[in-house]
């Protein structure tokens, strides 16, 4: 069986829309013990510490040949696979499977998971809203909205994210908009 150590950078809990850590990554490689062992041994073996952190590491001019080295021996001795997403867009991919999906479903419209529509939905959501929907600030508002509905669960928080969505010009995108601005559709 491969064992795959996983790691990831970046994380702000819920919270997507923290400005400071916009981007998530993670990677993943599979690696035996021994063999990272033997790799840290071999790029840093003076390194004291119990794993490796980048942002350490990285900080000594001394240190990027070895990084270089470690991360070219790893891409090409073992299987790995590495992602960077952007944390708002992955904010609203989410609002188009929570707030937009299931009134289209439950009323046999269009299917967004076919060919990959929802994502299409979210990618012009994403550019395009805060400028249709009246400014960044109220899509914003409305992002903040939906993460605390879907963090909470509560009545009182799906309110305050149909208010957030009615504040916006949601009829200019009324096709992802109408569902949660103009039905309140229960979906989230």
């Amino acid at each position: 069986m491969q064992t795959y150590r996983i790691d990831e950078s970046g994380y702000t809990g819920f919270d997507l829309l923290n400005d400071a850590q916009r981007f998530q990554g993670a990677s993943a490689v599979s690696i035996s013990d021994d063999d990272a062992r033997r790799l840290v041994n071999q790029h840093f073996p003076r390194l004291q510490a119990p794993e490796l952190k980048y942002r350490a590491l990285s900080r000594r001019p001394q240190n990027h040949p070895r990084l270089t080295k470690l991360l070219k021996d790893l891409l090409s001795d073992f299987s790995s696979i590495t992602y960077v997403c952007d944390k708002r867009f992955l904010l609203t991919l989410m609002f188009v499977d929570y707030a937009v999906e299931p009134f289209y479903h439950d009323l046999k419209g269009p299917d967004l998971y076919q060919d990959g529509a929802n994502f299409g939905m979210a990618s012009l959501l994403h550019v395009a809203g805060p400028t249709l929907l009246g400014g960044r600030e109220l899509f914003d508002n409305m992002m903040m909205a939906f993460q605390t509905a879907m963090k909470e669960k509560t009545s009182e928080a799906i309110t305050k994210l149909v208010k957030a969505a009615r504040a916006t010009n949601w009829r200019e995108l009324d096709e992802v908009m109408g569902p949660l601005a103009g039905f309140a559709y229960p979906g989230v």
